[in-house]
């Protein structure tokens, strides 16, 4: 009796098991590594190249995505780092680091802000915008 008790769960546990393990394989996206940061123009990534440059005056802020993808065009996810010149305020959306609001501080040209991540195989991957800042009118 006891066996067939011990039978019973080892088997019931190796079927929870095995349907837990199909669960978390057919819900992961299949993608290739990293090999792209698109940086999109708003809270939502969407597609096409996304932007590469930017304009604004000082004071003004605009809202910024950062997208991962594969060699394929296959999202990737990723939780980038933000970097920004020092004429360029960056923060994080909080809790949404693939979200970033710039501010422009004063005016200057070339200015950079960037999303950086770093692959699990330790390859550095860096989405880049350039733009300038012009004073208030």
């Amino acid at each position: 009796m006891k066996t067939q008790r011990s039978f019973v769960v080892i088997l019931i546990s190796a079927l929870i098991m095995g349907f837990l393990m199909i669960s978390v394989s057919l819900s992961q996206e299949k993608h290739g590594p990293l090999s792209q940061i698109i940086i999109y123009k708003g809270e939502t990534a969407g597609t096409g190249t996304g932007i590469t440059t930017f304009k604004l005056t000082v004071g003004e802020e605009i809202t910024v995505t950062a997208k991962g993808v594969d060699s394929e065009g296959n999202e990737v996810p990723i939780w980038p780092t933000w970097k920004a010149d020092k004429e360029l305020s960056i923060h994080v959306v909080e809790g949404r680091s693939k979200t970033a609001i710039v501010k422009a501080l004063k005016e200057g040209a070339p200015l950079y802000f960037y999303a950086v991540y770093i692959t699990d195989e330790g390859k550095k991957v860096t989405g880049e915008v350039m733009g300038e800042v012009k004073a208030k009118k």
